[in-house]
């Protein structure tokens, strides 16, 4: 029988997809990495820059603690990162010293895998992202093509594209990442080999799928990418899966194997670990994914679920909600004026908001946001398809559109004369691409949780102390420890 590997994205993509990236904090990922890293996954999704911005931001957590912990639960696991190689935590073009810092650390941290995928598909930008990566210390990194429809995107453009990406001697493997679920049983049957017949050439293989149940055909699309010679898939735990997030491991190897393939993992480490997400989610009152119901209005326009549900509570915030079905609408031709990016963070959002503004102003493009005009004056790379010139020529003409992007020249010596000579190298990142507040916070913040508290004076019960019970409150809770005794 045919072996299918499972790769883990409950910590990062379940998250961002079922939780808005901020419901995982260092205190799960504690709690369930040790069940996670016995399960025998071909690698566990940790994290991207939004994983380490949500921690700062969210909950005045230091990112790199839940990586050092996390890396020590799961030492038998690699653990990965997702990166674009365009930004870093902000939504603009990230200087590549910043980069290389943050690679260096994260490759420092013991994160070991790398997936390195470019919306636009620069394939020189993300070549450029894959050898940077292996320079700093990461052992693998794998390349993706992603997904999308217009009519520019066509198989013979990710077949390009993928056979470009795989001649870089830095790429160890390839992956096919669906980031909006729009993939069908139907569309791989001719995508894929079309893929795999690319990079045949260049000795690398296409070996990975990534897929989201947003109208709930992955399931099924992942099982006939098996059957096309994909013997790596994505998946996540419930509940951080199905809905917008990606099919439920459970039931995909329940489904693997019925269909012939093997499948060894530990169901129950899987257990175990969907048990504790679903304790999380239960006493947090997180949301549980769900499977969601087929929509062909979905292909019209693609914009992703959490995009939908944003731009409606904006729009209700402005008394203004009646304009969601125009605003949704209009972004259609938006997507089409701008050249046919791929509807993903951050574009999706992009265009989204254009959108907002063409409907509210009564008029096409007759204020353009500052993201569009970067956009167009090419900070991401080539659009695929032609741009509106009418919309082109308004962007340009404007004092954003006039001016370069953002400085590429910058270096850690800059960095250092800004921010401080003597803080860590991760807390010089942090401050780099942060609001100054939030990482004040974060550091304000370290040792000073309840959950520290009490570890420490455990810790100094537990060295011979006289202590023998002690309470604490914070707020509206009150704890209370009594008769601790040695070991």
């Amino acid at each position: 029988m045919t072996e299918i590997k499972l790769v883990d994205v409950s910590l990062r993509d379940g998250n961002q997809s079922i939780w808005g990236a901020t419901g995982v904090t260092t205190r799960i990922a504690k709690g369930v990495t040790p069940h996670i890293g016995k399960v025998g996954y071909e690698a566990v999704e940790l994290l991207s820059s939004t994983v380490l911005a949500t921690a700062v931001r969210y909950h005045a957590e230091d990112p790199w603690d839940r990586i050092r912990e996390s890396v020590k639960a799961m030492p038998d696991q690699k653990v990965g990162f997702l990166t674009t190689g365009k930004r870093f935590i902000t939504f603009h073009r990230t200087p590549r010293a910043i980069f290389e810092l943050a690679f260096t650390l994260l490759a420092r941290n013991g994160v070991r895998r790398m997936w390195v995928v470019d919306p636009m598909q620069d394939i020189e930008g993300a070549r450029a992202t894959a050898e940077m990566a292996k320079r700093v210390g990461f052992e693998e990194v794998i390349g993706g093509i992603t997904y999308t429809r217009s009519p520019v995107h066509t198989d013979e453009y990710f077949a390009k594209g993928a056979a470009e990406f795989a001649a870089c001697e830095a790429v160890d493997g390839m992956y096919l990442k669906d980031p909006a679920g729009l993939l069908t049983p139907d569309s791989i049957r001719t995508l894929i080999p079309a893929l795999q017949e690319a990079v045949a050439p260049t000795g690398t293989e296409f070996k990975e799928i990534h897929s989201h149940s947003t109208i709930g055909l992955s399931p099924l699309t992942v099982l006939d990418a098996a059957d096309l010679g994909i013997h790596t898939i994505h998946c996540a735990l419930g509940p951080l899966a199905n809905g917008a997030s990606h099919p439920e491991a459970r039931r995909l190897v329940s489904n693997l194997r019925a269909r012939g393939y093997e499948v060894n993992v530990d169901l129950d480490a899987m257990n175990a670990a969907a048990d504790y997400l679903y304790q999380q989610a239960k006493y947090t009152n997180l949301p549980v994914g769900t499977p969601n119901e087929y929509d062909e209005a979905y292909f019209h326009h693609t914009i992703p679920g959490g995009v939908q549900s944003t731009t409606r509570r904006q729009l209700r915030e402005i008394r203004q909600e009646e304009l969601f079905d125009q605003v949704i609408e209009e972004s259609v031709q938006v997507r089409k004026d701008l050249g046919w990016p791929i509807v993903m963070t951050p574009f999706a959002q992009y265009i989204v908001t254009q959108a907002t503004l063409n409907v509210i102003t009564g008029e096409r493009y007759k204020q353009i946001s500052n993201e569009v005009i970067d956009l167009l004056r090419g900070d991401f790379g080539e659009l695929p398809g032609p741009v509106d010139q009418d919309l082109l020529d308004r962007a340009l003409s404007t004092e954003r559109g006039r001016q370069t992007s953002e400085d590429e020249d910058i270096t850690i010596d800059d960095l250092r004369k800004k921010f401080g000579r003597t803080i860590s190298d991760e807390e010089l990142l942090l401050r780099a691409v942060m609001p100054a507040e939030q990482v004040d916070n974060m550091i304000a913040a370290k040792g000073s949780t309840p959950a520290a508290t009490i570890r420490q004076l455990l810790e100094v019960a537990s060295q011979g102390s006289p202590v023998r019970s002690f309470s604490m409150t914070t707020n509206d809770r009150s704890f209370s420890f009594a008769n601790i005794k040695e070991k």
